[in-house]
């Protein structure tokens, strides 16, 4: 079964909905479709470790809202986003152009002869044109043909802990 990006963010936002009132917020949603596996990036202020995935899990295992959106059987899957995060929403944007962070960005479709690239938001428009700095030159394109965004770790920046 495929599942476009419109029902993903219907699903994101609904699990927000549910989880909100723990404190909880979801970043993403990813759908595999081979294992019918609908995957739920959460956060929290607090953070995110094991303990408040399976306290996700409870809340929305409970809840009969994405069952609803999503009336098959599957598996429900939460997880951290992690580092590197998803970028979905149009506040996600404005806030990594804030952050001045890279990011990598792959549209539904090709806007000015490409269709993914990596590099750090000049500008968000009024319009919700958003705007990167990229190697290959300036890149513009509508936050509606996003397909898939997230933070990029500039790896050669992390230094290692000591043991």
């Amino acid at each position: 079964m495929f599942i476009d990006r419109a029902k993903l963010h219907e699903i994101a936002d609904q699990a927000t909905a549910v989880l909100a009132p723990n404190g909880f917020t979801c970043i993403d949603a990813e759908w595999e479709a081979q294992s019918r596996t609908l995957r739920l990036f959460i956060d929290h202020k607090d953070g995110i470790n094991l303990d408040e995935c399976a306290k996700a899990s409870h809340l929305l295992t409970e809840s009969p809202e994405i069952d609803k959106l999503l009336p098959i059987e599957f598996n429900l899957e939460i997880s951290s986003p992690g580092i590197e995060r998803p970028i979905r929403t149009l506040e996600h944007f404005r806030e990594a152009h804030q952050g001045q962070f890279q990011i990598d960005v792959k549209l539904t479709e090709k806007i000015e002869n490409r269709r993914k690239g990596v590099g750090f938001i000049s500008e968000i428009g009024g319009d919700d044109m958003i705007s990167l700095k990229t190697t290959e030159g300036p890149w513009s394109f509508p936050w509606s043909k996003v397909l898939k965004a997230s933070k990029v770790v500039d790896w050669s920046k992390i230094q290692e802990r000591p043991m």
